[in-house]
């Protein structure tokens, strides 16, 4: 027998075909998207990576350069791909909500949910290896991956990647926060505290009481109702600490092309709260096969002691429920960052990151070495603050700060 199965062992290894080469495929341009609609197609589950919406972005951001997409084949088949596009952009240095300052970067984003297809640990690897070549090809200073999963295959890979001064070492990982919807309004209150019941009921009786008749909600989808919603969210807008910060809502043509975008899909889902025929709360998201995503949020400072927020989140919710027919909402996700509202209507969490990959060229060195000094200053202070009990209060007094100080931002996000 000992003579026999080496035999054996050849003739086994021989008939089976050897494993096709991984090559990568950087798609740089619009006629190269079109080439690999059809797989991209198939393979999207997310709104910010649909490529449709992906192309309006696109075609919307003044400081865009080039579509940057790295496609993985096994052999002449496509396997994985990672979407991006190469910005003109500014990389904040904050400690807080301080910016200390902004540095001009070219920079390559990977946007949230652009990671599609088999994404096995091997090909992760490559894929992510592959980056170092799109630093030179596309003369990038740094790459963004924007949130991803910290359990995912990808975020595995960028951890595993060589090159002590390239890395990113200080990604500190954030909860993100869904609520799969209950079959009843019932069974969403069941699912509460009795302590949020008793506040939701104290606050809405409080609501009514005081504005008799004049409470109402309005749902925008309609790309004719478009206009009037923009117009009425912007007043709430302007004047949240979001704006001060240069983030959330903002009435620009970029925005606005997104939005008509969604409406035209059927996706934009845009609920605004009016006390007295004025605009109190606005939520707006869009509705992407059974998910509702979470957009932006934001109410008037004059009805916060009614909670107004919260009274328009949890009628949305009651909406969702209740409402017949297709599409229905099966879930809720939140969106990126963290507030006590999602924490007491989540039912399912993950951490995610957003690591960057600096150039090895001098510029990418030195933005390396003070990113990573300015987010290990920033977790020192946060830590600080949350052993001395005082971070939802700090957090308040820069919001007012913000609030009462804001200005428009930039026409261009």
């Amino acid at each position: 027998m000992r003579a026999v199965e080496p035999l054996i062992a050849e003739k086994h290894s021989a008939e089976v075909p050897a494993r096709e080469e991984l090559r990568v495929r950087i798609v740089r341009d619009f006629s190269g998207i079109e080439e690999i609609r059809p797989v991209w197609s198939a393979w999207q589950s997310h709104p910010n990576a649909d490529i449709d919406f992906y192309l309006t972005v696109l075609r919307s951001l003044p400081d865009t350069l080039n579509p940057c997409i790295l496609v993985l084949y096994r052999g002449n088949v496509p396997e994985a791909m990672l979407i991006g596009r190469v910005d003109k952009s500014r990389l904040e240095f904050k400690i807080g909500y301080k910016t200390l300052f902004r540095a001009k970067v070219r920079q390559l984003t990977f946007v949230n949910g652009g990671s599609l297809g088999n994404l096995s640990p091997e090909n992760c690897q490559f894929l992510v290896s592959e980056i170092a070549g799109a630093l030179v090809s596309e003369k990038v200073d740094v790459v963004f991956f924007n949130h991803l999963r910290t359990d995912s295959a990808p975020f595995q890979a960028i951890r595993r990647l060589p090159g002590f001064f390239t890395q990113d070492h200080f990604h500190a990982p954030v909860v993100h926060r869904s609520m799969i919807l209950p079959p009843s309004t019932d069974e969403l209150y069941r699912g509460l505290s009795a302590k949020v019941r008793k506040n939701l009921k104290w606050q809405a009786k409080k609501l009514l009481s005081e504005f008799p008749e004049s409470v109402e909600v309005r749902t925008f989808a309609a790309a004719q109702d478009l206009a009037r919603m923009i117009q009425d969210v912007e007043q709430i807008a302007k004047n949240t600490y979001q704006r001060g910060l240069g983030v959330g809502f903002v009435d620009s043509p970029e925005q606005c092309k997104r939005l008509s975008f969604e409406a035209e899909r059927g996706w934009l889902r845009g609920y605004v709260l009016y006390i007295a025929g004025k605009p109190a709360a606005f939520w707006i998201g869009n509705l992407y096969g059974d998910t509702f995503h979470s957009n932006y949020m934001g109410y008037d400072a004059n009805y916060s002691k009614y909670s107004v927020g919260m009274y328009l989140i949890m009628k949305t919710i009651e909406e969702m429920i209740e409402q017949s027919g297709t599409p229905r909402v099966a879930q809720i996700d939140f969106g990126l960052g963290d507030a006590q509202y999602k924490e007491v209507l989540g039912n399912s969490q993950w951490e995610e990151a957003s690591p960057r990959i600096f150039s090895s060229r001098a510029k990418g060195i030195c933005l390396s070495a003070v990113w990573a000094s300015t987010v290990f200053l920033d977790s020192v202070a946060r830590k600080l603050l949350g052993k001395a009990g005082i971070v939802q209060k700090t957090k308040k007094i820069w919001r007012d700060r913000l609030r009462k100080g804001s200005t428009p931002p930039p026409e261009s996000q």
